[in-house]
């Protein structure tokens, strides 16, 4: 019983050591590693006018809010409601009648003062004739003198009044501060309004020609101004840097505006600066207040190297990186600085030179440094629309 149970260990154990070589040899002809078959694409310089699209919003070029600046009762509304209105024209008139009262007291008593002056003028000449003969003393000629001056500083005074009077008078016409399209009036016949009140009475927007308001990050800002400069420093003049309009429903606007102005200072929150662009507006498609994109142009045209995005991995940092075949048939792993957006491409500023080959296919299965064999290469990469650039 003994002696078979020793023959069965021992044939199990055989078999055993049999399976295990088996297995080893078969492990080894797994490991065997056959090289990856890719298509790579050749790095070469396109010929594009970089341009950069930013959100913005339509101001008016001039926005006058009328209010009064005497009170009163409106005594007539003399404007329609959406209608162009000239700098100076009469808006609202304001019941004059006190203000008129208040105006012909002050010339009544203007008029009394200009007599009394008058009156001490003749003293002054009688008493200097007095004087010169040396019938009168010269204290009556000093007391007359005085009381003539006293009597100019009486008209000035009541003068004065007058106009302040004629004044407040010309308010209860309420006059159009500037020229444009009046909206809505506030107000209406019989309406007490006051002076300096916190509502006004109808907004002025002056829009034959509107304000584009964007913001930009304060860097890209500075390269901007940078290219603008070194392409234009022999300029005699500064640079007219044309921006192009697209409308919220994707159509473009028919005028080109241009750049006027680029604020002073960095918002501490956002790192930005506030860009303004000025467009013609004579058919008031443009309103305030609506959102538009605009688009700046470079200076001119660049040879840059653009790799199309479906070719950029990303590390799990989100760092772009793309695979580089050498000489000797191994792949490179380079990390990339990306620029602009380029149709389906990016705009290559470090990472990649003219003459690279860029790994296109089976980018899930290669690793830096493992040998691939190239199936096509130089294939040409097309960008669609060379002109449409954002950042």
């Amino acid at each position: 019983m003994f002696t078979i149970n020793s023959s069965k260990c021992y044939l199990l154990l055989l078999f055993t050591f049999l399976l295990l070589g088996c297995g080893e040899q078969a492990g080894s002809a797994k490991r065997v590693i056959e090289p990856i078959h890719v298509d790579a694409l050749t790095m070469s310089e396109v010929t594009l006018r970089l341009s950069t699209e930013l959100p913005g919003r339509i101001s008016a070029f001039k926005n006058a809010e009328v209010r009064p600046q005497v009170t009163g009762i409106i005594e007539s509304r003399l404007f329609e409601e959406g209608a162009e209105v000239k700098a100076g024209e009469v808006l609202y008139q304001i019941d004059p009648v006190i203000y008129q009262a208040s105006v012909n007291s002050y010339q009544a008593q203007l008029q009394k003062a200009v007599a009394d002056q008058l009156s001490t003028k003749k003293s002054i000449v009688r008493y200097t004739s007095l004087l010169k003969k040396n019938l009168t003393s010269q204290q009556n000629y000093d007391d007359a003198y005085s009381a003539n001056q006293q009597a100019l500083a009486e008209v000035a005074i009541r003068q004065a009044a007058l106009d302040n009077a004629s004044v407040l008078l010309s308010y209860t016409q309420i006059k159009a501060p500037i020229s444009g399209r009046i909206g809505l009036s506030q107000v209406s016949e019989g309406s007490l309004v006051t002076a300096q009140q916190d509502t006004n009475l109808a907004s002025i927007i002056q829009s034959n020609q509107v304000y584009v308001d964007m913001t930009q990050s304060s860097v890209t800002l500075y390269a901007q101004q940078q290219e603008f400069q070194g392409s234009l420093e022999n300029a005699e003049k500064p640079p007219v840097i044309p921006v192009k309009i697209t409308l919220e429903d994707g159509s473009e606007y028919d005028q080109l505006g241009y750049l006027e102005f680029s604020d002073v200072r960095v918002d501490n929150s956002t790192g930005s600066v506030t860009l303004r662009a000025l467009v013609a507006n004579e058919k008031h498609r443009l309103l305030p207040g609506m959102f538009v994109r605009a688009t700046i142009s470079a200076p001119k045209e660049k040879q840059y190297i653009v790799i199309p995005q479906s070719l950029v991995v990303r590390t799990q940092s989100g760092e772009p990186t793309a695979y580089v075949i050498n000489s000797d048939n191994q792949v490179k792993r380079v990390d990339l600085i990306l620029g602009n957006e380029v149709d389906n491409g990016w705009v290559v500023k470090k990472g990649l030179a003219v003459g690279d080959n860029v790994v296109m296919s089976n980018l899930s299965k290669i690793k830096a440094n493992q040998t691939v064999v190239i199936d096509s290469e130089n294939v040409v990469y097309k960008i669609n629309i060379a002109d449409k650039v954002t950042q």
